[in-house]
């Protein structure tokens, strides 16, 4: 009704110019107010490059030492957060056990907080990821497991070790990662394959429906002095498709600094994005090569914008390497250096823990900050600035496509000193969720399950509009 309304003020608007033509009244004027009409999803928490409104935000944990280790979002807007929380009594729902579940934890809230259901799932929980059309896959002590939305029961589960990163294709196939090893199941359950992810250190994978296949990140050690990443996708079966940075230990130009591969997520616009980590500047390490060939250089594709993207006077600090890249064959398409800095100007350590990309390509990323990120202090979370540095933020940093503006940039802290990172993420169309690890002091609260920290180290949950 409002749009139809829209629609004929409009047209009154356009067609008043021509009726005065034909009618005309002399030195008479008119205003027409247009009321605002706002598009459905439009509404955003980010209210500048350094402010959010979050619509829930809560502690989560009992007395001991609780993790977090991941989110999703159900189709019907619930936020799924898993973890491993001994002793916690979830507040007025009587959890569902699955897998002899004794600390590990999904609890089922809506975007505005409240918990709609909890489920316990084995003794601990190391991963969580969602098909668009519901289907919840877990991994943990149990191996992996799918799950409906709700989580209160089994679709199927395979038991195959410790589980280090699960991943869901939009196809409903589900990847496993068991030490160095990947296992694809098909939705239903039925084996697709198990392989070894190849020579070096995997620490993340995604399933690439749109390619059948299943892409891993990590790191290997070519000599007693490197480390260099690699990008390889498998088909379903294990057979290699393609390699990014994965050069034999003799290839010229392939930088003197460790680098390597941490994160993966293949965004909702179908693009494979990476997050590496590199000890010391991008100037020394492989990502200035490109990643089919060290003989040519990217730097053609790296965005620089200010002294946060510009790795200079950094000695042997961690910083991060994000990229975009094509899934199909694993080329580059754009890249960009991130390290926070010190009051002296040095270069600062940075860490990601979690990745994700909207439909047009903008990219939110999650982790670990030290001193400081950009404008850290002007930082407002509900209108109430930051807590001062504690010694290590959790951090939300959210790029525009083209890798040129940052829209938000946030420090994460509550009270003074607080202390944490944020290691898992996800965003829908409509809703973006965090979970981080609170280590010191206390994180904002919102809509709380828990308003406070609960003893050791705790879980937390953020939610916001996009």
């Amino acid at each position: 009704m409002k749009l139809r309304n829209f629609l004929i003020i409009f047209a009154l608007v356009l067609l008043a110019p021509l009726a005065a033509q034909a009618n005309p009244v002399p030195s008479q004027t008119f205003t027409v107010y247009v009321p605002l009409v706002s598009v459905p999803g439009t509404p955003s928490g980010i209210t500048s490059p350094t402010s959010l409104a979050v619509q829930a935000a809560s502690h989560l944990g009992g007395a001991g030492d609780d993790l977090a280790a991941g989110v999703a979002i159900a189709p019907d807007g619930s936020v799924i957060v898993a973890g491993t929380l001994p002793g916690y009594q979830p507040p007025g729902v009587s959890p569902t056990t699955l897998l002899n579940g004794t600390n590990g934890w999904l609890l089922r809230l809506a975007p505005t907080g409240q918990l709609r259901s909890a489920t316990r799932l084995g003794a601990n929980i190391t991963g969580l990821a969602m098909s668009p059309a519901g289907l919840l896959v877990a991994c943990g002590d149990f191996g992996l497991a799918a799950l409906p939305p709700e989580a209160t029961s089994l679709h199927w589960h395979h038991a195959l070790g410790q589980g280090r990163r699960c991943a869901v294709g939009t196809d409903g196939s589900s990847a496993l990662l068991v030490g160095n090893e990947v296992a694809v199941f098909s939705a239903d359950g039925t084996a697709q394959g198990r392989w070894s992810a190849g020579v070096g250190t995997t620490n993340d994978l995604v399933v690439d429906s749109a390619h059948e296949q299943v892409i891993v990140t990590g790191f290997k050690q070519v000599n007693n002095n490197l480390q260099i990443p690699f990008i390889r996708a498998y088909s379903y079966t294990g057979m290699l498709r393609w390699q990014s940075y994965d050069f034999a230990a003799d290839t010229p130009n392939v930088g003197t600094a460790d680098t390597r591969g941490e994160r993966l997520a293949l965004g909702q616009d179908g693009m494979l994005y990476l997050a590496g980590s590199i000890n010391g500047g991008t100037g020394a390490s492989i990502f200035v090569r490109d990643p089919k060939d060290a003989s040519q250089s990217a730097t053609d594709r790296l965005v620089v914008t200010d002294k946060y993207t510009n790795p200079f006077n950094v000695g042997s600090i961690k910083m991060l390497w994000l990229g975009r890249f094509d899934p199909a064959d694993g080329t580059l398409i754009v890249g960009q250096s991130l390290l926070t800095r010190r009051s002296d100007d040095r270069g600062n350590s940075i860490s990601a823990g979690a990745m994700a990309a909207g439909r047009d390509g903008t990219l939110y990323l999650v982790g670990q900050a030290f001193a400081a990120l950009a404008n850290r202090d002007q930082g407002r979370i509900n209108g109430m600035p930051v807590g001062s540095y504690g010694g290590g933020d959790a951090y939300v940093l959210v790029l525009t496509p083209d890798f040129r503006q940052r829209q938000l940039w946030l420090a994460w802290s509550g009270t003074d000193g607080s202390r944490g990172g944020a290691v898992g993420l996800v965003v829908s169309d409509t809703t973006v969720a965090m979970v981080a690890q609170v280590s010191v002091g206390a994180f904002v609260s919102h809509n709380a399950l828990q308003a406070a920290p609960g003893g050791g180290s705790d879980a937390y949950v953020a939610i916001w509009q996009r």
